[in-house]
Order: C-alpha cells, then structure tokens, then sequence
C-alpha cells in the first residue's frame, strides 16, 4: 500500500503537511552505531557488526516510538506502511533478509493494525559483493508511524562495513538481543502440516500441528501478497495438537494466481511462537 493511500485511509493531512513529509531530503548518518534520525511519531538509527570473512553484514534497524505512537509488521493489517529497507545501488552490497519480531494486533476504534507500541529492533543482513571496494553501505530505512495521524518515516543511512574487524559489544548486543525478539520458524513439534486456497480465492485452508500442551487460545496472522493481511480464523476446529481453520482471504483481485507464491503465516500458542513461509507449488 502506498504512503498516499495510507494517509488518506487514516486520517487527512493538511496539503502542506503531506508535501513536506515527502518532499524533504532525508538526513544522512555515518557509523556502524548511526545518529538518531527523528520525526514526529519517533525515532530510528542502524547498528551494524562488522563483514565477517565471506562479506556479510548482521544489522539492525532500532525504532523508538512516542508514547501512544504505533509502527508496523511485515503487513500492516487494515491500513499502514510495511517497513522497508533499500540498498543503494552503489554500496556494492545487497539486502539478504529482514526479519520481524512478534507482532500484537492493535485496536484503534474500528480499525485494527498488525505491529508494534513499544520500541522495536529489525534484524537484517547485507552480502557485500564480491571485488566491491566499497568501504560503506548506504541504505535507506521508510516506515511509517501512526497516532491520530500516519506520517511516512523515511531516512538514508551509511553504515561501515569494516571487513576483519571485531564487533564492539555495544553492536553484538544490539544484533544479539534483536535475534531473541523473532519468532522461532517451523519445527517437527510446531509446524503447518498443510493449507490451500479454495478455487474460489475466498478461502485459505490451513493445518496446524501445535505444541505439546499448547493451551486452547491461538492467535494467527497471515501475511498475503503485497498489501494484504489477515488475522480473523474461522471454523477452528481442535483436535488435541491438530488445528484447522479457514482464513477469509477475499479481496484478492481476480487476476491473482497464488501458484509459484510465498505468503507467511505466524501463531502464537501460549509463549510459543512459530513463523513459517507459506509456498504455493507451481
């Protein structure tokens, strides 16, 4: 969903307020532990370890929210901008994942949001390439953040890549403790064991195997194709560690063919959290 879109679907900005969201340059940061890059809503930067022997780099992008504010998960839900992270072409290094911490489904009177009101940290990785002599990454970070209003939230920043050096304690913490937050993917004991999609394109099938002991509440996101999520499971249907459910995937545009796709699916199941790619056969 675009940033315009999103602004409108929330609440209105003042002309002059939108252009300037937009249209101001973003602020450029040096350092492996960047400045602080602020807007109304909070504040981001980037922590990077050094490039290990084969050139690749374990970041993160840390968020701090104000209070009440709110950023979001790989899909937003009903309405939101899904963080991103772009590679200039220049560094001589590109984005190889970006991970997402456990998301809470957030209320906002009539709308609900898929995301996070408490500071948050993206792990991400970057693979510099082979014969660059580039001595820098630059990227740049585009989130948004939400309270009455949605702002776009976009900043460049330059991280060293400092290839043979040692990471300082300050980055292999924030790297370390970032890696804690994610939910832990699929495993013999916690893992989908089948799903589809009605040829109708309303429904999305799913078989879980939960954990042992797995208490009888279950919450469930869905991340689709770009721009849709789902969180809303219905005709749950329990038998000791199997789960089924139907998710309402309606919305979808007709001309969508699901075959060759990635989607990702995310329970919780108690303290237990399992995310797992969705990959629809050819």
């Amino acid at each position: 969903m675009n940033a315009t879109l999103f602004l409108f679907l929330r609440a209105s900005l003042p002309l002059f307020a939108l252009t300037l969201a937009l249209a101001s340059p973003p602020k450029l940061a040096q350092a492996d532990v960047t400045n602080w890059e602020t807007s109304e809503g909070g504040r981001m930067r980037v922590v990077s370890k050094p490039a290990d022997a084969t050139g690749r780099i374990y970041a993160v992008l840390q968020i701090e929210l104000k209070p009440g504010w709110i950023t979001y998960w790989r899909e937003p839900g009903e309405a939101g901008i899904p963080p991103k992270i772009k590679l200039d072409p220049s560094s001589g290094a590109t984005l190889t994942s970006l991970a997402f911490p456990v998301p809470k489904l957030i209320k906002n009177d009539e709308i609900s949001d898929i995301g996070y009101d408490t500071p948050v940290s993206l792990p991400f990785t970057l693979q510099s390439q082979p014969g660059s002599d580039e001595d820098k990454a630059r990227l740049t970070a585009f989130i948004g953040v939400c309270l009455n209003i949605c702002i776009p939230f976009e900043a460049n920043f330059d991280i060293r890549k400092d290839h043979g050096k040692a990471a300082t304690e300050e980055e292999t913490q924030a790297v370390e403790t970032a890696n804690l937050t994610l939910p832990e993917p699929a495993n013999d004991d916690f893992r989908v064991q089948s799903f589809h999609i009605t040829p109708d394109k309303t429904l999305l099938g799913v078989e879980l195997r939960l954990p042992e002991d797995a208490p009888k509440e279950t919450e469930i996101f869905v991340a689709g194709p770009s721009g849709y999520a789902y969180f809303e499971p219905q005709n749950m249907v329990r038998d000791k560690r199997k789960l089924s459910f139907y998710m309402n995937i309606k919305g979808l545009p007709k001309s969508y063919n699901p075959k060759g796709q990635r989607w990702t699916i995310l329970v919780k199941s108690g303290e237990k959290v399992m995310e797992a790619p969705l990959d629809f056969p050819q």
